[in-house]
């Protein structure tokens, strides 16, 4: 009977002891805590599955007018596959009109053309039009084919969707301006064809070629062409606006003149790109300002001609959806810490938005091993128990200790190998946790 009892008393000491450990725990860990009693399980990242494990999705999208996905480094598969299913839903379910991708403006003419029913083949408008080798990627095809064959079946009471790229031309790359004045001299040629070559003969030896894939700074010679060529396409569109529009559409005028609205932001963006902006992280802040308050624009634009009733899906890194200064890792050098796309998105567009950041833990099959972090945002997420999750965060400030963590500075994983600094709380409204990252559909490492 002795032995019984202190076996027993042994027994309460030990279910006290892991009680108290959990309690310590849960003490020392209040976000996982609060994410395991919140978090959405995601069961499929399969394209053709059943939407029924997005369905709660609608509650948190609510009536978000643009949703900013963000990819924790380009040329993995879950966050594209993730990407692929969520645009599906939004656009089934939920009414959404656009997709906007992170993929040179002008090239995505050739991808708009296709989804809208043009001719060609998915594969060779995708390596055409998608931009910094994303055109490699079979889950672009995919996306780009399902939008195509969406459209083909529509009908009176289902709305055509469009597809835009976001992004300065090639990238930012020394060929972005030649190749952004070329597409508007091709257009401008289809009503004034003389005006087009003399303008075109005049930017010979000013500007790089378009097979130029570098990045780079820009002569103040090649600056002025830039400028002057502007300026000349610019008076000949105006000048040609209505044979233009009878030569193909308004449709086509207004995307051939927000071309020309981007070559614009080529201009700013090279004004303030030197050889040290590709050279030293420390000075490349000002052209990555340059080049994400573009894209903000971009998306601007995308929203004011989708109509009072459109709704557009944003996918880009997440440095770029995320409300934030660029900082920690890599980018922890910069003296100037530039603002991000997703903060010029968030004042713009308030409550409308919906920015969400993808996180992961691991990699594989030849990706490059993340970078060891004990109290990532990434870790973090991986303790609540789901292979796969969206978390939103705004449910947070319900709970004290949650928000607290939320509104800690912290590192998040970007390009695997290396992270940035957020407070997650004011960066992201959600989080999607996508556990491990192999290649994407095609690349090499596969």
């Amino acid at each position: 009977m002795r032995s019984c009892s202190a076996a027993a008393a042994r027994c309460r000491l030990g279910i006290s002891l892991l009680l108290l450990s959990g309690i310590a725990h849960g003490a020392d860990d209040p976000f996982a805590s609060w994410a395991a009693a919140h978090a959405l399980p995601i069961t499929t990242l399969d394209f053709g599955a059943d939407s029924s494990d997005l369905q709660p999705l609608a509650s948190v999208v609510g009536t978000a007018r643009v949703v900013a996905l963000g990819e924790p480094t380009h040329g993995a598969h879950e966050p594209l596959a993730f990407r692929n299913r969520l645009i599906r839903f939004l656009v089934e379910k939920m009414g959404f009109t656009a997709v906007a991708l992170e993929s040179g403006y002008t090239e995505s003419s050739a991808v708009a053309s296709f989804v809208a029913g043009g001719t060609g083949e998915a594969e060779a408008v995708v390596r055409e039009g998608l931009t910094s080798g994303k055109g490699n990627f079979g889950e672009n095809r995919e996306l780009i084919q399902w939008m195509r064959d969406y459209n083909a079946a529509a009908t009176a009471e289902r709305r055509r969707i469009r597809f835009y790229g976001i992004d300065l031309t090639a990238g930012g790359r020394v060929s972005g301006p030649r190749r952004a004045l070329d597409f508007s001299l091709s257009f401008l040629s289809r009503s004034d064809a003389a005006d087009a070559d003399r303008i075109r003969a005049s930017l010979d030896g000013g500007l790089p070629r378009r097979d130029d894939d570098e990045f780079g700074a820009l002569s103040r010679t090649a600056l002025a062409a830039l400028n002057a060529g502007i300026a000349a396409v610019a008076t000949a569109m105006a000048n040609n606006r209505d044979s233009l529009i009878a030569h193909s559409s308004a449709e086509e005028y207004r995307w051939a003149l927000h071309n020309l609205a981007v070559a614009r932001q080529l201009a700013r963006y090279f004004r303030v790109t030197t050889p040290r902006s590709n050279q030293n992280m420390r000075d490349a802040g000002p052209a990555i300002a340059a080049r994400d308050y573009a894209m903000a624009e971009n998306v601007r634009w995308v929203i004011d001609h989708e109509g009072p009733s459109g709704r557009v899906v944003v996918f880009a890194h997440n440095n770029h959806v995320m409300n934030w200064k660029e900082d920690g890792g890599y980018w922890a050098g910069m003296r100037v810490k530039p603002l991000m796309m997703g903060s010029h998105l968030r004042r713009a567009y308030g409550k409308d938005l919906l920015i969400i950041a993808a996180s992961s833990t691991t990699a594989s099959a030849g990706l490059p091993s993340p970078e060891p972090i004990e109290d990532s945002i990434d870790n973090a997420l991986s303790r609540v128990g789901m292979s796969r999750m969206l978390l939103d965060l705004r449910m947070a400030r319900q709970d004290q200790a949650a928000f607290a963590w939320l509104s800690t500075q912290r590192s998040l994983h970007a390009n695997i190998s290396s992270h940035v600094l957020i407070t997650p709380a004011t960066a992201v409204d959600a989080f999607v946790f996508l556990g491990g990252l192999t290649p994407a559909l095609g690349t090499p490492a596969q």
